[in-house]
């Protein structure tokens, strides 16, 4: 297997991966958006609210607040911390919500037992209150994965797709293939086109239809990936995919223990 790095930001990656099948990749994928745990809010207790939303919207927003953590690995998953899932400091943390109008309550509002824990951005909108509207929450966030719920997903926008690979062979330079690429691949260069962003192209063959002469051949590699992998907030997108990984692994070892039990 090799890997190279496309594109490195705090809240995306972007990498090829070369050697593997699509199954791996899509691992890849999957662990990121449903394998990782994070935090997010679990329950509240609900004591005023006379906004113009009701009770079960604001539980709804605040649940969909992603929640970063100083120091993740200090928290456990309810079913694996040692009070069984009843909800002790190891696998929850409190917090408060407390406002009145007139303004926006924003997610930085929102304060936390635990001085690391934090909404991953300080703007995001719950409610605006009026005059002498009010807002009162009690509440605690959970340790879970993606897969219990969509409000514990680390990764967004997690794809790949295959490595194209264009071959040109007979070209009069007319350059119709390169006014329709939709992604610009191709350019002129000589008289000729040639292909010169090659990770850009998703294969639509917009370039194939457009080619009066049939000089265009547009094939993926089979064994290469360019994955692309979009972070929620929580965790740096280079830490989401490390984790995912991690999780790929420990998933890959408890098969095998499985497996040679049964042999």
């Amino acid at each position: 297997m090799k890997l190279e790095l496309i594109e490195l930001e705090e809240d995306r990656i972007r990498f090829l991966l070369c050697g593997v099948s699509a199954a791996f990749a899509n691992g890849i994928r999957r662990a990121c958006m449903s394998e990782v745990p994070v935090l997010a809010i679990d329950e509240i207790s609900l004591y005023d609210n006379t906004s113009v939303l009701f009770d079960e919207q604001i539980a709804l927003r605040l649940g969909e607040v992603p929640l970063k953590a100083d120091d993740l690995n200090m928290y456990s998953r309810p079913e694996d911390c040692q009070c069984a899932g009843t909800g002790c400091p190891g696998c929850r943390v409190d917090f408060m919500l407390s406002a009145e109008g007139p303004g926006m309550v924003y997610s930085r509002d929102i304060q936390f037992t635990d001085p690391g824990v934090k909404p991953a951005f300080d703007r995001i909108p719950i409610v605006v209150l009026g005059e002498g509207e009010k807002l009162v929450i009690e509440g605690f966030a959970t340790k879970r994965v993606g897969k219990d719920h969509t409000k514990w997903q680390a990764g967004t926008l997690c794809g790949y797709k295959n490595l194209p690979s264009i071959e040109i062979g007979d070209c009069d330079g007319c350059g119709k293939c390169i006014e329709v690429c939709p992604r610009h691949v191709l350019s002129l260069e000589d008289g000729r086109a040639k292909v010169t962003n090659i990770l850009e192209c998703s294969l639509c063959k917009l370039c194939i239809d457009a080619c009066e002469m049939g000089g265009i051949k547009l094939t993926p590699v089979l064994d290469s990936f360019v994955v692309s992998i979009e972070s929620s907030g929580v965790m740096p997108a280079k830490e989401l995919v490390a984790r995912a990984a991690e999780e790929i692994k420990i998933r890959a070892e408890e098969l095998d223990a499985k497996l040679a039990e049964l042999s």
